[in-house]
């Protein structure tokens, strides 16, 4: 009788201990993400105060995260702070292989309000190739826009995603001949570290 009593009794002390352990893992990973916001926050002071080079390597300040960078990145990717939403997508882009898992949350970014995070996200994509070739039909939409340097980011990384697009080449060409020197550099040097170009 003494036992029968006791065994809820155990059982309550069993479920009540796993979820102090579910609490405290679920504690643990809030304050990651947190840490990793208020790191991509503290990026983004430095750019404003023009203190670029302390940037430089970001990846590699937050090793530290181990395990928890690039699902506390991918996280960010939904920040209500536009601001943290391009950092967040700088840095996967950075992060090749670990943030290969990334690319349909990236993916997701190109429906973003913010117009300049959609071209960055369009920029980054381009590293991860035919991995995220997902994003094509997306992408080509950018094609009509009246900003000729956005046609050519749309351009250029859907080759790269897909290098049978060889369709594209000739608007890229035509690039290399604007009156605008950021467009004309970009197009010359995607003709001149591309693979397309080799024998």
């Amino acid at each position: 009788m003494d036992e029968t009593a006791t065994t809820p009794h155990t059982t309550s002390d069993g479920a009540m201990a796993k979820n102090i352990e579910s609490i405290e893992y679920i504690d643990h990973m809030e304050q990651k993400l947190t840490t990793i916001r208020d790191e991509l926050c503290r990026f983004i002071r430095l750019n404003e105060q023009e203190r670029w080079e302390e940037t430089l390597g970001a990846v590699e300040q937050l090793e530290h995260f181990g395990d928890d960078l690039i699902p506390g990145l991918i996280e960010c990717l939904s920040d209500g702070n536009p601001d943290v939403r391009h950092q967040a997508v700088r840095l996967l882009g950075n992060a090749r292989p670990r943030s290969d898992v990334a690319v349909p949350d990236l993916i997701e970014r190109l429906n973003d309000d913010d117009w300049l995070i959609v071209t960055s996200v369009i920029f980054r994509l381009a590293k991860f190739g035919p991995l995220a070739a997902a994003a094509i039909p997306q992408i080509e939409l950018w094609l009509q826009s009246p900003n000729e340097y956005i046609r050519l980011l749309a351009a250029t990384t859907i080759t790269k995603l897909d290098p049978d697009r060889t369709d594209l080449l000739p608007l890229i060409w035509t690039a290399t001949e604007s009156d605008y020197p950021a467009v004309e550099s970009f197009a010359r040097d995607f003709f001149d570290k591309s693979a397309l170009l080799e024998d």
